[in-house]
């Protein structure tokens, strides 16, 4: 584990930020198919937390996994394409979130070509209906033969369980860490945002809030989670024009079953982006109006966890 101090002076992100890397939380089986033994490989955050003169209690908490289609990403870098069609990564959002005063986790987790091992909570329903288009290209660019809907299965489920572990690690830290666990949001991008909505959801591990960042839910798993009548975390689903094609085909419906469910859920589009956009792209909330994609998570969290 290592630690760096980084930051500068800016009005409305006033804090430097101490990193803490590969803080491990806790063990994933990985290589169990095709008759092997699975071993245990080590799960690890990176702790972003603001210093210098920044509260030390009842600190919010934004807790990110990062995307790639469940093949590739990682805590430290998920930005992938070039500008303007580049996407921030998950440790950058939590570096800045960490300069507005948030303690912030980028998370790492298992990936379908680690043949992982996924535990006895699943958040799907039914593999066959996973949306594939994302997946077949990046197998493709990494040199990989088809998936099958198991491996698929594997590793999304692997994805929820871990981050499922690491939120339990990090709210038994909450004294040493100077955070509010009744104030921890969770978040990701793609691969990572589906998974934190899992998560939420499926896993139903008690969240303040939600941040998915072109994200998606098969809608059968939706009603059937939310069936279940639990008090469930107000959502801000996040997606671009010209997103992977089931994230903008679906984006919509997801926001009408939440929101027919009762819960509260804010939709912001990215007009004219791709499944890659930066934070300061221009973007439409569905009820403010313009804003940018980091403007618009800061208002959702200043909304749903007040201090």
């Amino acid at each position: 584990m290592n630690t760096t101090v980084t930051g500068t002076s800016n009005p409305s992100k006033p804090y430097q930020v101490q990193v803490r890397k590969d803080i491990v939380y806790g063990v994933g089986a990985v290589g169990a198919c095709n008759g092997r033994e699975a071993i245990l490989r080590e799960l690890k955050l990176d702790l972003y937390q603001p210093i210098l003169g920044a509260p030390t209690h009842n600190r919010p908490v934004l807790v990110m996994a990062f995307g790639g289609a469940f093949h590739r990403g990682s805590k430290e870098d998920d930005a992938y394409g070039n500008a303007p069609q580049r996407n921030n990564s998950v440790a950058w959002y939590c570096h800045e979130f960490a300069r507005r005063g948030y303690v912030a986790c980028s998370i790492d987790y298992r990936l379908v070509p680690e043949d992982p091992q996924p535990g006895n909570t699943p958040v799907t329903f039914s593999p066959k209906n996973f949306p594939r288009s994302r997946v077949d290209v990046v197998r493709k660019i990494m040199g990989l033969s088809k998936a099958s809907d198991d491996m698929l299965w594997r590793g999304v489920e692997a994805a929820s369980d871990d981050m499922a572990l690491a939120l339990r690690y990090i709210k038994a830290q909450s004294a040493e860490w100077g955070i509010n666990p009744q104030r921890l949001a969770i978040g990701g991008f793609s691969a990572g945002a589906r998974t934190a909505l899992n998560v939420a959801f499926g896993e139903r591990e008690p969240v303040a809030a939600v941040i998915a960042l072109s994200g998606y839910m098969d809608a059968q798993d939706i009603e059937r989670h939310l069936a279940l009548g639990q008090s469930f975390p107000p959502l801000l689903l996040i997606s671009a024009e010209n997103d992977l094609d089931y994230v903008a085909r679906h984006t919509p419906d997801m926001v009408a079953r939440f929101r027919a469910h009762g819960l509260h859920c804010e939709h912001v589009q990215v007009n004219g982006a791709t499944h890659f956009y930066p934070a300061n792209a221009p973007a439409v909330h569905d009820s403010r109006g313009l804003t940018t994609v980091e403007c618009a998570m800061v208002a959702f969290l200043e909304h749903a966890m007040p201090g």
